[in-house]
């Protein structure tokens, strides 16, 4: 009688593939660090790699991006504004099941208005999806902690 009910009871538990483990932790922290070089680097087709098809941009003082060709748009113009020099701290990954978020902070430099570098920092999400045993950020939401520019 004890046997069965052991039985029954490990057959109960959650289903191994829908854990959410340091393994997973490390490829999102991964996948962090992956996005910042390729930032940097001006690398867009890396970047979308790591991003769902239906991918969602928040960014800040602007309207939502949808979708990967246009978050490519939106990464170019960045990059032709002269955003470089990123860095993202994480600072929590947790999850369950297929979906996670990441929570951490950045900084980056920006073109300034009026010429020169404009030094920005702030916090930022992601909500990750896990897609045939890989995780892809489905939605990004950033804002600075510093005040809209008034030489706009």
């Amino acid at each position: 009688m004890l046997s069965a009910a052991s039985f029954a009871a490990g057959c109960g538990g959650a289903n191994p593939a829908e854990e959410f483990g340091m393994k997973d932790q490390n490829a999102i922290r991964a996948n962090t660090g992956t996005f910042a070089k390729a930032f940097n680097a001006k690398d867009a087709s890396t970047i979308l790699t790591s991003y769902t098809e239906n991918a969602t941009y928040m960014p800040p003082n602007q309207p939502v991006v949808r979708g990967k060709d246009a978050v490519k748009i939106f990464l170019d113009d960045q990059w032709k504004a002269g955003a470089h020099d990123l860095k993202m701290e994480v600072t929590e990954v947790s999850g369950h099941g297929p979906l996670a978020y990441e929570s951490g902070t950045y900084e980056m430099d920006l073109q300034a208005p009026k010429g020169g570098v404009a030094h920005d920092r702030g916090k930022y999400l992601f909500v990750l999806r896990r897609m045939n045993n890989t995780w892809r950020t489905e939605y990004s939401v950033w804002n600075s902690d510093l005040p809209v520019s008034s030489n706009e």
